[in-house]
């Protein structure tokens, strides 16, 4: 087992007062149970995570889930449960690790209808943040890092896509994360991705100046009104946009000593992967442990277009054989 620089409760700290914790019940997925928790704490919203049970202490994996404010579980209280995470449920099943999964903030019960950022609650869009989330995910990770069954001195944080972000931004914050899987996830940062992409789009240099020019913008617009949780700019609060252009995966993970695993489609259209690229090229330069692998002809879910979403694990299994690996290393 390699050996890790630990490093407690970070921002949670800072937060004034005791955290109330509020066991909220509990389900098994086949043999493995699984448990969820309520943080409450002065200052801040009450944070909701679930984590799965292992017989043996084992290392944590906490999944991050991309944009959006769907809850990690939709229908507990029903036969009909399922996982708006993907992942978990193979995962938790192995009974190798403690996955543990954390619900946004304000999130709703059950997946809005029809999806998306438009139809989030109020109180969520003015809540969300990129810092807001990182703190929330560290109050869980703290939390859960504690429990018996969960082992010392390993936790991957993998992240898709926004979650990629916030998995960078969490190892920056959290010694305790030694490994970091990036999945679909921004480089540079989230507009670094928009520039890219307006070069990638092709039609020559008129058009691609045009697309730039509309970029641009939409930017500044954004940074006249940088607190609006109202003002949308591609499906999403111009607060939300402000936080996340702010963010550097690549800084953030220059921070961490954390290993790195990276993955892309190299047709992702939504973050392509030549900001997987840059960030890979500055952190290896940088002396840092990273793996890249591009996968051809893929999208930003890792799979061609019209393939089923379920063909997505073997890229899991790939990155948690990644981990296992690392834990093996003296």
């Amino acid at each position: 087992m390699r050996t890790v620089l630990m490093v407690g409760a970070w921002l949670v700290s800072a937060l004034a007062g005791a955290a109330e914790v509020t066991p909220t019940g509990g389900f098994n997925i086949g043999a493995t149970e699984v448990v969820g928790y309520r943080l409450s704490q002065e200052g801040a919203p009450d944070v909701e995570y679930f984590i799965s049970k292992t017989r043996e202490p084992a290392p944590l994996v906490l999944l991050i889930q991309g944009s959006g404010c769907a809850p990690v579980f939709s229908g507990l209280d029903t036969s009909r449960r399922s996982s708006n995470v993907f992942g978990y449920v193979d995962l938790a099943q192995q009974g190798k690790y403690a996955v543990m999964v954390v619900n946004k903030p304000f999130a709703p019960k059950q997946a809005p209808a029809g999806g998306g950022i438009i139809a989030c609650p109020t109180e969520f869009n003015e809540y969300f943040t990129l810092e807001n989330w990182v703190r929330d995910l560290g109050r869980a990770f703290d939390h859960a890092a504690q429990q018996p069954w969960v082992r010392a001195g390993s936790a991957l944080a993998l992240g898709v896509s926004e979650g990629a972000t916030a998995a960078a931004g969490l190892a920056e914050k959290e010694g305790r994360v030694t490994d970091v899987a990036l999945i679909s996830g921004s480089g540079p940062s989230q507009y670094y991705d928009f520039v890219v992409g307006a070069y990638a789009a092709g039609g020559g240099d008129d058009a691609v100046k045009l697309r730039l020019d509309e970029l641009e913008a939409t930017r500044q617009k954004i940074a006249a009104d940088p607190d609006s949780a109202k003002l949308l700019a591609w499906g999403h609060p111009y607060k939300r946009w402000t936080s996340f252009f702010r963010m550097s995966s690549t800084r953030a993970l220059l921070k961490s000593q954390a290993r790195v695993y990276l993955v892309g489609g190299m047709q992702d259209k939504s973050v392509p992967i030549l900001s997987g690229e840059a960030m890979a090229s500055e952190l290896l330069g940088a002396g840092h442990d990273v793996t890249l692998r591009r996968i051809p002809n893929a999208g930003h879910n890792l799979l061609p277009a019209g393939a089923p979403a379920g063909n997505m694990w073997p890229e899991y299994q790939r990155i948690v054989e990644w981990y296992a690996r690392g834990q093996a290393m003296p």
